[in-house]
């Protein structure tokens, strides 16, 4: 499934994507249970957002999967509405923790001269900064000057994750989404750590859906293309990447216990502006676009 978070009306909702339609969930749940001969019907309590959705577990999942499947199947539309008429959020708009992975594509580190990380090198990036699809990125004149694109793989988690095997990690996900971890240098290598840098208020696009594990074939085998006002900034693969998604959850859950939502930020291929010659940043006027196989096209205005 492709799901989606999505404002309609004043409300957010919890969606899914088909073609160019949105199906909403918790109306296609209800009438799937009353319809279908299953009975039961849905409480309250059914999840109705997208932290709530992973939190729900294994029969959640297949629930929504089955409504789903009985809405496309059976020409449902009364359930679903034009992408064109609904505004996109990011796909999980309030997890406990965005982690980010530091200087994890062999690409990135060859453009700065530096040898492969020996480690996971991880990093936090404030939730507060997130934003979604056609959201202004934006920040103070005199907060930076050296405002940057990283063209980023987010994996979010969908299952609670503590001293997981590698082996094992794959278990453990909900889905895939592009994120943009936007970073102000100037802030981030003066304070000689990278949190504030990296979290300014709008610094973390995301979107615009989340790829569940069976839309995506090979995560670790995806192209990842970053263009700036139309021009290719950024062209790689995650196959570049030093440490791959099963090592980079081992790793962290090894010390930190990893919840449903929780969202890893996977590194950054070359190309970013700051090492640019000469260097290529953010201003006011600009578009950033990412694409990533199977994971659509985030857009952003700098304003």
């Amino acid at each position: 499934m492709k799901l989606v978070t999505y404002a309609s009306n004043g409300t957010t909702r919890l969606g899914a994507l088909h073609d160019a339609m949105v199906i909403d969930i918790l109306q296609a749940i209800k009438a799937y249970l009353g319809g279908t001969g299953k009975g039961g019907t849905v409480g309250s309590d059914f999840p109705s957002d997208m932290l709530s959705f992973l939190q729900g577990g294994d029969q959640t999942k297949k629930s929504v999967e089955e409504a789903v499947d009985w809405v496309i199947v059976h020409e449902k539309d009364e359930f679903t509405l034009p992408l064109s008429q609904v505004i996109l959020r990011a796909p999980i708009m309030n997890p406990s923790k965005v982690i980010g992975i530091g200087l994890n594509y062999a690409d990135h580190c060859r453009e700065q001269n530096i040898p492969l990380p020996e480690s996971v090198l991880i990093l936090a990036k404030f939730p507060s900064s997130i934003i979604g699809p056609e959201e202004n990125i934006t920040w103070g004149s005199g907060m930076s000057q050296e405002v940057d694109y990283e063209a980023e793989l987010g994996v979010i988690m969908g299952r609670e994750a503590f001293k997981i095997n590698p082996q094992d990690a794959w278990d453990y996900v909900g889905g895939y989404t592009i994120i943009n971890d936007v970073s102000a240098r100037d802030v981030q290598f003066a304070d000689g750590q990278w949190v504030r840098g990296k979290s300014f208020d709008t610094f973390c696009p995301m979107g615009p859906y989340m790829a569940t594990p069976d839309e995506i074939q090979d995560p670790n085998n995806l192209n990842i293309k970053t263009r700036l006002n139309d021009t290719v900034v950024q062209d790689s693969n995650t196959s570049e990447m030093v440490f791959k998604i099963p090592e980079i959850i081992s790793f962290i859950s090894k010390s930190i216990t990893l919840m449903p939502g929780d969202v890893l930020s996977t590194g950054t291929p070359d190309g970013v502006g700051y090492f640019h010659d000469p260097k290529l940043l953010l201003k006011p006027g600009d578009v950033i676009e990412i694409e990533i196989d199977g994971l659509g096209l985030l857009r952003n205005p700098v304003v």
